[in-house]
Order: C-alpha cells, then structure tokens, then sequence
C-alpha cells in the first residue's frame, strides 16, 4: 500500500511540476493565472513547496534528519585570474550554524541559503 501512494504521490508531483513550468512560461501573477486555470492557490503553493524543499535536499542544502554528517572537501587551486576574486565576502551565523559566502558565489544558491537560515 505504501508503495501505491508513493507512486501516486510522484504521479502527482510530475504533473505539479508541468503546472509550475506552464505558469512560469505565462509570465502571470500566481494569483491569475491559477484563476484562468481553475487550479487553486494553496495546491500550487503547497506543490511548490513540496518541489522545492525535494531540490534542496537533492541539492544536499536542506537537512532533514536532524543528524549532522561532515564530508570533506578538497580545496583545488584555479588556473584562471578569477581565482583572486573568490575570497570571503561574509560569513552568516544562525542557530549554531555557520556559512561562509565567497566572492562570486552563485545568487541562486545564496537565495536558498538565505531563505534557510530565516526559517531557523
């Protein structure tokens, strides 16, 4: 049975997905283009959501287990003139948590980061 409903679940989740892209390609409020879509705003929200945070934690930028795991990470040294440009631009502290932004860092990942660090 639980096999079933995760199936249902994904089923569900892939034609979310479809509904978030054609809304994005509309270029319409939410608000709007739900109503032109008889789709109703806390379904899309909630798909949203629920797309996001599976990202995220794809992403490996969302913990949900509550347990703390380390990797290492191997620093390589840049060929290229950038590489004078990555040094540290801020460093954030939140609940015990610290994230060091280098210059140049990609805004998307930022715009995750950040939004983390409000909802701890």
């Amino acid at each position: 049975m639980t096999t079933m409903k995760a199936a249902k679940h994904e089923i569900q989740k892939e034609q979310c997905r479809e509904m978030i892209r054609r809304h994005k390609q509309s270029g319409l409020p939410i608000r709007q283009w739900c109503e032109e879509n008889n789709i109703s705003q806390g379904k899309y929200y909630y798909w949203l959501r629920v797309i996001r945070q599976e990202s995220l934690i794809q992403a490996g930028t969302l913990a949900v287990s509550g347990q703390t795991h380390f990797a290492e990470l191997k620093k390589t040294i840049e060929q290229n003139s950038q590489s004078t440009h990555n040094g540290t631009c801020a460093v954030l502290r939140s609940n015990g948590n610290e994230v060091e932004i280098l210059n140049g860092a990609d805004p998307i990942t930022l715009e995750s980061i950040l939004k983390i660090l409000r909802r701890s």
